[in-house]
Parts: C-alpha cells; sequence; structure tokens
C-alpha cells in the first residue's frame, strides 16, 4: 500500500518535471550575475525544483520566475499560473497528505 503511494507521488514529480523543463528550459536566466538553483534546465534540477514546490519551501519565488519568464504579471505570464497552482495544491494538499 505504501509502496504504490510512493510510486504514484514518484510520478506526479516525473511528470511535472519533465512538463517544467517543456514550459521553463532555459528561461530563467534574467540575471547572469546569480546563479539560480531553482530551475527547470536539466532534469535533476527540475526534480529538485518540484520536490522544492511540493514541500511549500520558497515556491512563490519560483512561480514568479516563471511569470517572469513569459513577460511579466501585463502580459501572457499569468497563465503559467496554473501550473503551479495545480502542482502546488495536488501535490501538496492531496498527494502528501495522503501519507
Amino acid at each position: 500500500s505504501i509502496a504504490s503511494l510512493l510510486l504514484l507521488l514518484f510520478l506526479f514529480i516525473i511528470i511535472f518535471s519533465l512538463l517544467g523543463m517543456q514550459l521553463f528550459g532555459g528561461k530563467f536566466n534574467f540575471d547572469e550575475t546569480v546563479t539560480k538553483r531553482s530551475t527547470f534546465d536539466n532534469f535533476p534540477q527540475a526534480l529538485l525544483t518540484v520536490f522544492q514546490i511540493l514541500t511549500g519551501e520558497d515556491w512563490n519565488t519560483v512561480m514568479y520566475d516563471g511569470i517572469m519568464a513569459y513577460g511579466g504579471p501585463a502580459s501572457s505570464g499569468m497563465v503559467v499560473c496554473i501550473y503551479f497552482i495545480i502542482l502546488f495544491i495536488c501535490g501538496n494538499y492531496i498527494l502528501l497528505n495522503v501519507f
């Protein structure tokens, strides 16, 4: 039973990591002087970023970077919030509360 839940959580993290790589890969390079740890540039970093969002650790900063990657709040960047809100609500409030 617990193995099935862990497998479901792992698949959830992998799917959202791959989706994040497609949406945000290479787009979080706003300031070249600052090295960001929370990016979707490669698969291991995407896994860590999705895990960071699931644990709730500074997830709103990652979401704001995603909004800025697509032109900011005045542009179509607000549509990107859907990815982060679905990830946070489904992952944090549904999947992690099963444990």
